[in-house]
């Protein structure tokens, strides 16, 4: 009941003042759905789209050079709006350097964990961006990229269309048509069943 008491009480000093941010996402764990809520009225971002899901790891060093769309998912990563080594090179060249871009993502996307957009690149609507991917030119849209550096493999429409012809060989695909939206309590313990049966042949 205190820590109910306590993650609320530092959610809504959060929301309300910007203060406690950081001890509220060590105490009470917001779920990515919060964070991003948060990150929409107090993070600082140049504009932030609704429907967002992101988790607290991800990593925004510069949100008033970044734009982010609606419906966009970002599981870790870190979206870069400068470049990093400028303050050695000043020192070591004794310059006075700067180096720094937007970033832009667009509607509809999915940001894999670990994946790294460097500063000037737009990603456009529709695209995912696999875990682990470095991100250095723009992405166009309705695209799915992988690797470092990040290249399209396919559309996002060609990926939509082979998940779901997988999806239709899976023996519990009956139970996905039922499912209302990504989670449903009532179908999740024969959801697990059928699935470890057919990958493991246990129940």
């Amino acid at each position: 009941m205190l820590r109910k008491y306590l993650s609320r009480f530092l959610k809504n000093r959060a929301m309300r003042t910007g203060r406690g941010a950081g001890l509220w996402r060590r105490v009470a764990r917001p779920s990515a759905w919060e964070w991003a809520e948060y990150l929409r009225v107090r993070g600082g971002f140049q504009s932030f789209g609704d429907n967002c899901f992101i988790l607290p790891e991800s990593v925004f060093p510069d949100p008033a050079l970044t734009v982010i769309g609606n419906n966009v998912w970002i599981v870790g990563a870190c979206l870069l709006g400068h470049d990093g080594s400028v303050i050695m090179l000043n020192r070591a060249y004794s310059r006075k350097l700067d180096a720094v871009a937007p970033v832009v993502i667009g509607d509809d996307v999915f940001i894999g964990r670990g994946a790294t957009i460097l500063p000037g690149v737009t990603i456009g609507s529709r695209v995912i961006v696999g875990a682990g991917s470095v991100v250095g030119k723009d992405v166009p849209p309705n695209s799915v990229v992988v690797g470092n550096p990040a290249r399209v493999i396919r559309t996002l429409d060609e990926h939509v269309e082979r998940m779901q012809a997988r999806t239709e060989t899976y023996p519990w695909h009956d139970l996905i048509e039922q499912r209302e939206g990504g989670y449903d309590p009532q179908l999740e313990p024969e959801l697990k069943r059928r699935r470890r049966a057919y990958f493991f042949g246990t129940a």
